[in-house]
This record gives structure tokens, sequence and C-alpha cells, in this order.
């Protein structure tokens, strides 16, 4: 694999110190001394270990389909820090920049990757457009450095595209075009979504004045979303826009994200096959895995605390909680109920209504350790994206 630098001075990956291979990307693994060992305070991650959150390649369904490495994957690949390319670049700003870097890679052979780190707060201001692009596209990465790489107000749209991956991003406050932080859409394939920080505000605004954090339709499929946090908001995540099965995505796979002070649809699934594992909950006001249009959901050693109103649904007469099938779709979703942890929340009336399972490989942990292991390892500044 050859690599280009498309930036004046980007400083030597390799040498730096205490570096880790991570998805064909150098990260700084905190602790790090550069020999396959951690040194210093690795209490927490010693935690995590077994499901490591520092693993370079994703679990689930984006394992499958030919697997997801992003920019990466390629045989060649261009590189860009955004902080610099936008200060020599004809784009004045780094959102302007990003956006016509991303959009001068439609026209890339399909053996030639893309990785963009972002080290600059991008704003609405900076772009012309309503939303960043990530469209007709494929060997994409974007990656967060260090805790920089942040979108106040702005969010990504992934259209038709494929092998794409967003990690150690932080995207926030997204109310403009459709609303949504990330939206991954017609019919996008092996999208990795890990290590990011999604979050608005819930406490004083409308619950429509935000959409979703990570929403997913119109036909994409071979996704996982993992190590995130997703905070403070009211819609939280769509699989599956519309009741209409023709246009519903399909297998994704959440493992190991904290859901925390949400009100609804965390996430709402239709028509999907779905992997809810390792997952913690907490502070969900309203209802969390709402499963309906003939979704299978797979929930599976999820750790729930302060989960769901315990109020009955007017639709269905179902309580509102960790698992069920609520508001305005006709049909019910179904649900594989296989060691999950429920503390103060409604769940004596639950029981599995299907046996799906998952195709892959993947080892799950307790929904105890599964706490310990999130609480360490998701959200950005665990991976250290270096330029």
């Amino acid at each position: 694999m050859t690599t280009t630098k498309k930036r004046p001075a980007l400083l030597g990956l390799a040498a730096t110190a205490g570096l880790g291979l991570f998805a064909g990307a150098w990260f700084l693994v905190p602790g790090s001394t550069g020999s396959d060992e951690l040194s210093g305070n690795t209490d927490a991650l010693d935690a995590a270990a077994a499901a490591d959150p520092l693993s370079d390649v994703p679990v689930g369904y984006a394992s499958m389909n030919g697997g997801t490495t992003g920019g990466f994957g390629a045989d060649s690949v261009n590189e860009y820090l955004l902080s610099e390319y936008s200060s020599w670049s004809e784009e004045g700003t780094p959102g302007e920049a990003l956006y016509e870097v991303l959009k001068e890679h439609i026209r890339a052979d399909s053996d030639e990757g893309l990785v963009v780190y972002v080290d600059v707060t991008v704003t609405p201001d900076q772009v012309s457009q309503d939303k960043i692009d990530v469209k007709d596209v494929s060997n994409v990465s974007v990656l967060g450095v260090g805790e920089d790489g942040r979108f106040d107000g702005i969010g990504f749209k992934v259209t038709r595209s494929e092998n794409v991956v967003f990690r150690n991003l932080a995207i926030r406050n997204v109310s403009q075009g459709e609303g949504d932080a990330l939206e991954v859409t017609e019919n996008s394939s092996n999208v990795w979504i890990d290590h990011n920080e999604f979050s608005s505000e819930k406490e004083g605004v409308d619950k429509d004045f935000y959409d979703g954090l990570v929403d997913i339709k119109h036909g994409s499929e071979y996704v996982t979303v993992s190590w995130n946090k997703f905070e403070d908001h009211w819609k939280t995540a769509l699989v599956g826009h519309n009741d209409n099965p023709s246009s519903g995505p399909d297998r994704i796979t959440y493992h190991h994200n904290l859901f925390s002070n949400l009100n609804t649809r965390v996430p709402l699934v239709r028509h999907a096959d779905v992997h809810m594992l390792n997952n913690v909950f907490q502070d969900i006001d309203g209802s969390a895995i709402n499963a309906r249009m003939g979704a299978r959901i797979l929930v599976e050693g999820n750790h729930f605390d302060n989960v769901g109103s315990g109020s009955t649904d007017s639709h269905a007469g179902q309580i509102q909680g960790p698992v069920g099938w609520w508001y305005g779709s006709s049909e019910t979703g179904y649900w594989n109920l296989v060691d999950n942890a429920f503390v103060d929340t409604p769940h004596e009336h639950l029981e599995s209504t299907t046996d799906f399972t998952v195709p892959y490989e993947y080892e799950a942990q307790s929904p105890e350790d599964a706490k310990a292991t999130v609480e360490a390892g998701a959200g950005t500044g665990v991976i250290d994206v270096q330029s």
C-alpha cells in the first residue's frame, strides 16, 4: 500500500513514540510503550480487555461482507490533516475544505482511499451546505485527532457509499438540514461508527428541535455502532425511517455504547436484524429498544439502569421500558432477551418473542462487566489519533 500525504508538513506518523496501529491508522494508546504492552495507570483498560476497546477491526455486521477498513482498505491512501490542508488549499475554512475533499474523492479510482484527520472544530458558518456529504464514495475514514475533532451544529450524511469509518469525533447540537448528527442512507454499506460522542440538549427544547443522533435508513446494511456515547437527546437513533419494507435497512450491530439521559428511540428499529450487545442504558425517560414492523433484535448482555417510564402505551398496551413495541407502527417487532441486567427498570413483564441469533462470531460479556468496560472505554480520547 502506498500513502500520499496531501498536506505540506504532516508530522511523521511512524516517528511518533508510543504508537499502535488501529484500522490502518496510527493511534496513540494511553500508557503505551510502543512494545504492545500498556504501562502506567491501566486499571480501567484492564477491565475492558476482554472486549478490547482499542481493536483495529469492527465486531459485528461491519466485519462481514468483505469487512470495513475505511480509507486504509485501498491500495493507495491519500491523507489530509484538516487544519493544514485548509490553510493552503483554495478553500478558506476547515469545514469547506472537508466538504470539498470528500466531494473530490467521488472521482477517485476504486483502489484509492481517503483519510481525513480532523484536528479543529467545524461549525455551520464554515460550510455553505447544511451538512457534510459522504456521497457516492468508497474507502473513506474521518478520524478525530486527540479531543480536537469536533462538529458543533453540523453533521454528516452518508449516501450510496461503502467502506466508511468515523472514529473519535464529537458531534453535537445539529439542528439544521434534517437535524441528524450522522445519517447513513440510500444503500450505503460497511460503515463503522466507533468511539464518537453524540449529544444535543434535552432540557428546555422541543422534542422535534433536533432529529436523530445516528439514523440508518433506506436499504443501508452491514453497519457497526460501537464504543460511542449518546447523551442528552430526545429522539436518539433510528433504524428504518418508515413502515415500508422496501426501504428498510438491515444487519446492524450496536455494542459497548453508553446511552445516557435520553427520552426515546434507543434505538427505534423497523424491518432490520439488529444485535444490541453489551450496551449500557441509563436514565431513559420514556422507552428504549423499540421493535416494530418485523424487526428482529438480539438483546444480549446489556445493563439497564432507570430505563423506561413504566406507563402503559396507548398504542399497543405495552409497558414503556427497556424493550417493547410502542407508538405508531401497525406491526410489532421481535426480541430475543439473553442475560441482561435490570436496575430500577420495569422488566418483570418481559419475555423473548423470537429465538433470533446473529451469523458472526463474538464474545459477550456479562452485563456487570460490560458496564465497567463501557465506562472505561467508550467515547472520544480512548483512541488518540495522532497526526
